[in-house]
């Protein structure tokens, strides 16, 4: 389902379409927000669009890091699952014997 609302970021009311249940449109909005005034005060005179750009790959760079936190995370949990059914087959093969 497709939820329409409208949202605010930086001054500026936009009408946005969301259709994930995950995850609400006016926090993902407020995080925007917050981020862009974030970069404002801590810049000199930087055009809305600058700010628009560097906050976007500012969160794409978390976006980034995060799924490569979470890829090794899972990784390792592969790991250890792999290491479990080798010593589980290990114990049972002796069982066997």
């Amino acid at each position: 389902m497709t939820n329409s609302k409208k949202i605010q970021i930086y001054g500026k009311t936009y009408s946005l379409k969301s259709s994930s249940a995950e995850v609400d449109a006016e926090e993902v909005a407020s995080y925007v927000d917050s981020r862009m005034k974030e970069l404002a005060a801590a810049g000199g005179k930087t055009t809305t669009l600058d700010l628009a750009i560097l906050t976007a790959l500012n969160i794409a760079q978390e976006l980034m890091e995060l799924r490569i936190q979470a890829g090794t995370k899972e990784e390792a949990e592969q790991k250890k699952v792999q290491h479990l059914l080798e010593a589980l087959d290990k114990e049972l093969q002796h069982i066997e014997k």
